[in-house]
């Protein structure tokens, strides 16, 4: 599993991890796969902060019954992630 750190505006650093998985509705019909980003605090050792998910239109999608993340934090840790993601692909693109 490949982590990728990022640096949150309140200056603490963290990680994440994805994975892709599907969204159903109550009767089990897959309605979209989402981007899983399991995210850790890095201090002294990793902590387990929570999942977030994004579609890939790259939409942010509040998964029902999720572990709660202080809504502040979530928005900082989305915009780091999006940021990075950003950075990533104008890496990658001119690599090519």
């Amino acid at each position: 599993m490949e982590k990728t750190e990022i640096f949150v505006q309140d200056g603490n650093r963290y990680v994440y991890a994805t994975a892709f998985i599907n969204a159903e509705n109550p009767l089990g019909i897959i309605k979209a796969t989402l981007k899983e980003y399991t995210l850790y605090k890095i201090a002294e050792t990793e902590l387990l902060i929570g999942k977030l998910y994004k579609t890939k239109e790259g939409n942010w999608y509040d998964m029902p019954g999720n572990t709660p993340i202080n809504p502040l934090l979530r928005t900082m840790i989305k915009m780091a992630i999006d940021e990075s993601e950003k950075a990533n692909k104008i890496i990658n693109k001119e690599m090519l």
